[in-house]
């Protein structure tokens, strides 16, 4: 096999003449003063890209030398409460050391016809001087944003706080398995833990209120009466700019899912309508950890974010169905039937559903008109045949919109009779209707 020294940077590896194997690929090197690091790659598989490849390779391997330990309280509990796993933290935690990696050296590549290799290593020293620069700049600049999180908390400026906040932890990040300690309003402090503390105070001590917590509503209809909400923090102040999540935690209808307090920590919320024939429903609001986190990307921060439960609220509402008014036509070979057959049917199937109706339109939310005619058709050895033609249209009085249109047209009914087969063809309208009508009804005021 024909294999080539880096020791000719730029020339082309068929002309060159072929090196043997460096002792490091031969037996892997130790130096208890240096992180080392050796990587390969497949020129195969990544083609023109094998050399840096190699050498990104032999980076991870120097940075998997450099001990990751969890001993932070904060790390333990986010393990222990199911919000990060172990294995995710090390990974975490060791992919942030190999981005983090400064002051390594190239000591030599080499290659041969399928391979490139790269070795690398690290001063344990000059790591731990790197290290410790970085840990001094990380202490700055987390204490300054904590200075401003709570300067930003006692102005009532709940977003800026947050956001302050996280700021102040992304430099602790790689150093939370540290305690390290600064001096704060005359103060001795463990920088992770202070940093920490502000945000479980800030997240756990909101308080949410809404102006009514139980309320009767009508089935379909949009809320008329004004439902808000208030934010406020710890200490009573209102919070705003806090995002808030809105949604059916029993029931169903049309909500805007997401508001944002205003500056005196007030939300409006915003329900066009309810959709789901339930007697009881259940309107849940709560801080929305999830827009609160977005621009977050390390899943120990979101981790320890999300162990923190999210404050919320609940707003019972009672449902009512709509009263209806009914008008009902029933007629067979052109003259008006004495006794309804249709009407009396649907009614029942409305009133065993909880609707009312009402004998004065004027007190009706929606208005049901019902048309049913029956003709006769053959008669074959002494068996008479009709065919019922039904149609029911529902419309919302109050806004004029129509709710339910539907047909049924020659539903056939055979008897010893035209009266009795044109009563069957009604029943047998009627029976094709109730099984469809009030599904499709509430899936039009969705």
């Amino acid at each position: 096999m024909g294999c080539v020294s880096s020791t000719h940077p730029g020339a082309d590896p068929e002309t060159l003449q072929a090196g043997p194997k460096p002792d490091w690929l031969i037996q892997h090197p130790v130096d208890p003063h240096y992180y080392l690091g050796i990587g390969s790659a497949s020129k195969n598989q990544y083609g023109s890209e094998a050399q840096r490849s190699a050498q990104d390779m032999a980076l991870t391997d120097l940075a998997s030398q450099i001990t990751v330990k969890i001993t932070s309280n904060i790390v333990t509990t986010l393990i222990e409460n199911g919000a990060i796993t172990k294995d995710e933290y090390l990974a975490t935690a060791r992919s942030e050391v190999a981005a983090e990696l400064e002051g390594h050296e190239l000591v030599d590549t080499w290659q041969d016809a399928t391979y490139h290799y790269a070795y690398y290593r690290l001063s344990k020293s000059q790591y731990a001087a790197i290290q410790a620069r970085k840990r001094q700049s990380a202490v700055a600049l987390s204490t300054d944003f904590l200075g401003k999180a709570r300067t930003a908390n006692e102005l009532n400026q709940f977003t800026e706080s947050f956001n302050a906040l996280i700021q102040a932890f992304i430099p602790l990040l790689p150093y939370l398995n540290e305690a390290l300690e600064v001096n704060l309003e005359g103060q001795s402090i463990i920088l992770s833990n202070a940093v920490n503390s502000q945000l479980q105070s800030l997240l756990s001590g909101i308080d949410l209120s809404p102006n009514k917590s139980a309320l009767t509503v009508k089935l379909g209809r949009p809320i008329t009466e004004e439902l808000t909400v208030l934010a406020r923090g710890n200490a009573g102040q209102p919070l705003g700019g806090l995002p808030l999540r809105v949604q059916f935690q029993k029931g169903a209808g049309e909500v805007l899912g997401s508001v944002i307090t205003g500056q005196e920590g007030i939300a409006v919320l915003q329900v066009t309508g309810i959709t789901a024939p339930v007697k009881l429903q259940v309107l849940k609001i709560s801080v929305d950890v999830e827009e609160l986190i977005r621009s977050v990307k390390s899943p120990v921060l979101t981790g320890i974010i999300n162990s923190i439960p999210p404050a919320s609220t609940l707003i019972v509402m009672d449902v009512v169905n709509p009263f209806i008014y009914l008008e009902a036509s029933e007629s067979f070979d052109g003259r008006d039937m004495q006794q309804l057959q249709v009407e009396p049917r649907i009614k029942n199937h409305f009133i065993g559903q909880g609707f009312h109706f009402v004998d004065n339109p004027q007190d009706a939310d929606w208005q049901m008109t019902l048309q049913a005619t029956a003709t006769k058709g053959v008669e074959y050895s002494g068996m008479y045949t009709c065919f019922a033609d039904v149609n029911l249209h529902v419309v919302d009085r109050k806004s004029g919109a129509e709710i339910y249109n539907n047909s049924l047209s020659r539903v056939k009914g055979i008897d010893l009779s035209y009266e009795n087969a044109a009563n069957k063809s009604f029943n047998n309208a009627a029976d094709t209707m109730i099984t469809d009508i009030l599904p499709q009804i509430m899936e039009s005021i969705k």
